[in-house]
């Protein structure tokens, strides 16, 4: 596999990458976590929450459809303009932030946050004491911050994937995956084909363990209160596919 810089995340979401991630989530899904982070996040309609990374905004805008004011941050100029023009063509509102979370200013006073679909691990522990460090900052006292991921250790490393295929409609994606015990790191590459058109792409996610994830948060005043493996909330487990962890600011 080709070496994968560090900043690989700041033109990763392009293409047909985001096109991938836009048809493999379900409506049914996205109200399925919607309705989790309502009950998690404990909020009412009125509140401010924070969404980082936004992607194409399908969580934030079912939540801004049901009455909560929503900031959404992210990188990709492509997910961020796909957001802006569903937003106009169904007169919604919504704070848009465009540029990495490692750098950008971030509003305080939020009643909640969550940052959904294995963004949590882009970038080299250095980066993600900044990036948590952040949103403590933005954070109310007492308000929560919830992270959905399937690439704890303790969810890939029993049974390490090396290859995945996918099948989306006329959409193929071939996955190829690697791991760099040094950094405790997953290397990816993605190769995606349709129509005689093929467009690779590569990305590093950074692993953690839960209690590596759960003493990250604590050293910005995040403790940990729930761990599940799924919207359903049942414990999470080693093997579990996905974790949603909650975390409060003390």
């Amino acid at each position: 596999m080709t070496t994968i810089k560090n900043n690989w995340y700041e033109d990763f979401f392009a293409g047909l990458n985001c096109e991938m991630w836009e048809r493999a989530m379900t409506p049914e899904w996205t109200q399925r976590e919607v309705d989790f982070l309502v009950k998690e996040l404990e909020i009412a309609p009125g509140a401010n929450v924070l969404d980082i990374p936004c992607g194409f905004g399908r969580h934030a805008v079912e939540l801004v459809k049901r009455g909560f004011n929503l900031t959404g941050v992210d990188i990709s100029a492509e997910f961020m303009q796909a957001l802006r023009n569903q937003l106009a063509a169904e007169q919604l509102s919504m704070n848009l932030i465009l540029g990495d979370i490692l750098t950008i200013e971030l509003p305080l006073g939020f009643d909640g946050a969550y940052c959904l679909g294995n963004s949590f691990g882009y970038v080299a522990h250095e980066g993600m004491q900044v990036f948590v460090s952040k949103v403590a900052e933005a954070l109310k006292p007492g308000s929560r911050l919830v992270i959905n991921s399937g690439l704890l250790a303790e969810s890939i490393l029993p049974n390490f994937p090396r290859t995945k295929q996918y099948v989306l409609g006329d959409l193929l994606m071939d996955i190829h995956n690697g791991y760099n015990i040094d950094e405790s790191c997953l290397t990816t590459e993605l190769t995606y084909t349709r129509a005689g058109k093929v467009e690779t792409h590569y990305f590093k996610h950074y692993v953690y363990t839960l209690a590596e994830m759960k003493r990250l948060l604590a050293n910005f005043g995040l403790q940990t209160i729930a761990v599940y493996n799924s919207t359903d909330g049942i414990v999470y487990q080693m093997g579990d596919p996905q974790v949603y962890l909650v975390a409060e600011k003390m």
